[in-house]
């Protein structure tokens, strides 16, 4: 070996090389590690990708901004540790507060630093009131319920955020930029302009992130929070108080999410006619995803990171949906690279998560022969259908269109049951689907004249084969983590799929309508009558379809995958295929239903399919019903209502509803619905005291054993037909 002069033996690079991969795994800086050279590597990368080279301060003011997603990641991540759910609603915990004071100060001539703590103590009563009114009642829900129930907390906190502009100034905003005493200073930077409120963001953020610390390490509050998130039960054992750590924990996040809107406002302004939540919340969970939804400081890096990519990207491209787009491919490479640190309590969570979710009892066959029964039922059809055929009259020529939107999205409500409700697989990105169903249809008969039915085929076939590209993760990735690897890919659909500059031949031409057809030359869909009739006839193939592949072998086996995936492949079910028929059947109905969307509007329009709207679309199945055909278009005839018809409380419908209905009824308007029904037979039994093929005399006491006795519906009977027909 060679010998340097100061004579001591020379280290091999391969020494050296493995010292830093043994730092880089280290438990306490390895993390840290790893993201200053994430954040080195940045710029270089960016540089090498795109031709326009963006200067120093471009990405200077990506990390300031960065900052902020990581105190959101940070809240994220707090509250899955204590809860074990990832809260949707952490980026609007604290929206309303922060803009409320900041229009107190600006509008009202309150003093600044008065309206920093009336923010930051109205973000932290926020977090207390939804902590112990809302997440405290699903204490023993299934984390499903709980994550579903953040949804609704966020629709009810982008409700007042949105109204509280015109409660306290009686009229909308008249310009989204605040000006704080900091903003006057001015300097450049790197080619950039630095005011006095980006350093302000810098010690403000610093000091969060110390006092956060300094909280978890140094006080007895800290220590109980992380006995809390490390194991529930054996706190309460040891006597720390779990329910005064989780609700500390909501606090905190809260303030924090207040923190960074007073903090970002004066940086990029209010946006107008939208919300700050939704905008914030893919890039914090996408933080708090790299971080494993464990790691503070990985979390809080991974948001810088984040930031000094969207500006640098944004700055290259001149495109500001373009970084959206690529949280989806982040998301998805960091799960599959954590894939293997997940628990095991993770992966058997994603089946039990379902446990609280109803699957609803055909009426038993000796019931269904008395005439009670049959005339109940068939009013009921006659109803409905009655209702179906004269929508067109009923709601008026105007608002016929309102009609068949609302077929539409009942057709994607049932995609949702069929991916959500019985394959267990949560999806936040089905109105997706939808958009790349209506770009195809769309181009097909607008630039290349197909036929009507080819092109709602060809829509269908493409979205079902990307459902099953998008489903392969969900071979490795379960539960939660899966319902933001979906978010992630609505987001990249809006900004990138749907988008002109990068799929130009996927769109139809701006300049050319999608037209209606005029079927077998006789038909003319150009109509809205004609029209809303060949909407309802799909949706009508869409049910048929779906209730005869529910009562399927197949439709069996996916249950019973759903309710124990372990005992399902123990009898030879391939977990896999299984799942990805779900997502290519999935992927089909919502894909059809986009391409009758093109033929409605006669265009396709990208803002239409965000993700926003895919949430709204997973918060309407639920309330519908979650498991349920029926419950999926009494759920699309809600939605369709406020957001339509009573456009400014959507919101706080969605929000409200969605939590009531969660709380008392998980299984939405069809438990509500089949709670009547059963009810009614009840009464028919013990009035008929009618007698069963196999004998034995119903009434009294007897009439609720046999309404509620075993159908084919129910997943242990569906388990035991999957076995057999294995066998």
């Amino acid at each position: 070996m060679s010998e340097p002069a100061s004579g001591r033996p020379g280290r091999h690079p391969v020494a050296g090389i493995a010292a830093v991969v043994a730092a880089a795994r280290h438990p306490r800086w390895g993390p840290l590690l790893r993201a200053g050279v994430t954040i080195v590597a940045v710029p270089v990368a960016i540089n090498a990708v795109f031709d326009r080279n963006p200067p120093l301060g471009i990405f200077l003011n990506g990390a300031v901004i960065g900052a902020l997603y990581g105190l959101i990641a940070m809240g994220i991540v707090l509250v899955y540790r204590a809860n074990h759910v990832i809260n949707f609603a952490q980026a609007s915990l604290g929206s309303a507060p922060a803009v409320a004071a900041l229009i107190l100060y600006q509008y009202r001539g309150w003093p600044y630093p008065a309206a920093i703590v009336a923010g930051l103590a109205g973000g932290a009563v926020a977090g207390g009131i939804v902590e112990r009114v809302v997440i405290r009642r699903f204490r023993r829900s299934p984390r499903i319920i709980v994550t579903v129930a953040t949804i609704g907390v966020a629709q009810l906190l982008s409700f007042v955020e949105f109204f509280t502009p015109k409660w306290i100034l009686g009229k909308p905003l008249p310009t989204s930029q605040f000006t704080t005493p900091f903003s006057a200073g001015k300097r450049e930077i790197g080619g950039v302009f630095f005011q006095g409120d980006h350093l302000v963001t810098l010690v403000a953020v610093s000091a969060a992130v110390l006092a956060l610390t300094l909280l978890l390490r140094a006080t007895r509050f800290g220590i109980s929070i992380r006995a809390a998130a490390e194991n529930p039960a054996r706190a309460a054992l040891l006597g720390v108080p779990v329910a005064a750590a989780s609700t500390l924990v909501w606090v905190v996040a809260a303030t924090l999410s207040s923190l960074v809107v007073l903090l970002r406002v004066p940086l990029v302004g209010l946006p107008m006619g939208s919300l700050i939540g939704p905008g914030l919340l893919l890039y914090a969970v996408t933080a708090g995803v790299v971080a494993r939804m464990k790691s503070l400081p990985v979390a809080f890096a991974a948001g810088i990171v984040l930031g000094a990519v969207d500006q640098s990207v944004f700055y290259s491209t001149r495109n500001p949906n373009i970084t959206t787009g690529i949280m989806f491919p982040v998301i998805l490479a960091a799960l599959l690279v954590q894939r293997r640190r997940l628990s095991r309590a993770e992966e058997a969570g994603a089946s039990a998560m379902w446990t609280a979710v109803p699957e609803f009892r055909r009426i038993p066959s000796h019931l269904r022969r008395l005439w009670p029964v049959r005339a109940g039922r068939t009013a009921m059809w006659i109803l409905a259908g009655a209702l179906l055929i004269g929508a067109p009259d009923i709601v008026g020529e105007v608002r016929r269109n309102l009609a068949s939107l609302g077929l539409l999205y009942a057709i994607v409500g049932i995609s949702v049951v069929v991916l959500a409700g019985w394959a267990g697989q949560i999806s936040l990105g089905q109105f997706a689907f939808a958009g790349i169903g209506a770009a195809v249809a769309g181009a097909l008969s607008a630039d290349a004249g197909a036929d009507f039915f080819v092109s709602l085929l060809a829509a269908g076939l493409v979205g079902a084969a990307l459902a099953v590209v998008v489903g392969l993760p969900a071979l490795r990735i379960q539960g939660l983590f899966l319902a933001v690897t979906t978010l992630g890919f609505a987001g990249a659909t809006q900004a990138f799929f749907l988008d002109r500059r990068y799929f130009s031949w996927l769109l139809p031409e701006t300049d050319n309508p999608v037209e209606r057809p005029v079927l077998f030359e006789r038909f003319d869909l150009s109509g809205d009558r004609a029209f809303y009739y060949a909407c309802l006839a799909v949706l009508g193939l869409a049910v048929v379809t779906a209730r005869s592949f529910r009562h399927s072998r197949s439709g069996r086996i996916l249950v019973s995958v759903r309710d124990n995936p372990r005992a399902a492949q123990a009898y030879g079910i391939n977990l896999g295929r299984t799942r990805l028929a779900a997502f290519a059947f999935s992927g089909f109905l919502a894909a059809l239903a986009g391409g009758l969307y093109a033929f409605l509007l006669g265009a396709v329009d990208p803002g239409v399919f965000s993700p926003t709207a895919s949430i709204q679309v997973f918060a309407m199945a639920v309330i519908g019903g979650l498991t349920s055909i029926g419950g999926a278009m009494a759920g699309a005839a809600y939605f369709v209502v406020f957001q339509y018809l009573l456009p400014d409380y959507q919101l706080l419908a969605t929000g409200i509803g969605m939590l009531v209905l969660l709380l008392f009824f998980p299984g939405g308007l069809a438990q509500v619905a089949y709670a009547g029904r059963d009810r009614f037979l009840r009464r028919v039994a013990e009035r008929r005291r009618s007698t069963p093929a196999g004998g034995a005399r119903v009434g009294g006491d007897r009439a609720g054993e046999d309404v509620a006795a075993a159908g084919p519906d129910l997943p242990a009977e569906d388990a035991r037909r999957a076995q057999a027909s294995v066998r």
